[in-house]
């Protein structure tokens, strides 16, 4: 059965922690979409991406773009089809159902502890997973390196 991370971020940006978790994700052989709601800066993740490990490159694209079909990391705003994916993260907010989380191998929510808003939908996604008996888990980087704080 799938699974969903909460990765609560509260030393850096959203934007500077997704890269170590792509990383994870394509060590572990799994392509990756990144989902952010509509308000969703994708040039900010995208130079984050680009930004992140000049030594080592993760290639990504923005869904629609031009080979975005070879990728392993997308970046969108839209629903998108996960036949051919594995992970899915929500960054900003964005939305994941119950339902879609069977799709993947893996879902994770990262959210900034200064945005209310995210935080709100993090609770609530939290609610709504451990109701539909996914398993969750509640990662939190407050003393500094990422630690379990909390699992159903």
């Amino acid at each position: 059965m799938s699974e969903v991370y909460f990765y609560h971020v509260t030393k850096q940006t959203v934007e500077s922690a997704l890269p170590l978790l792509l990383t994870k994700a394509l060590e572990a052989g799994w392509s990756t979409f990144i989902r952010g709601n509509e308000d969703m800066n994708i040039k900010a993740f995208d130079d984050a991406i680009w930004a992140a490990q000049p030594e080592s490159f993760l290639p990504h694209a923005v869904l629609g773009s031009q080979n975005d079909d070879k990728c392993n990391i997308l970046l969108g705003t839209e629903d998108h089809d996960s036949s051919r994916l594995d992970f899915l993260v929500s960054v900003n907010g964005a939305p994941i159902s119950p339902v879609e989380v069977a799709g993947y191998k893996r879902c994770a929510l990262l959210f900034a502890a200064n945005n209310p808003e995210e935080m709100k939908t993090a609770r609530e996604l939290w609610v709504k997973f451990t109701d539909a008996s996914i398993p969750a888990k509640y990662w939190s980087q407050e003393t500094g390196a990422w630690s379990l704080k909390k699992e159903n």
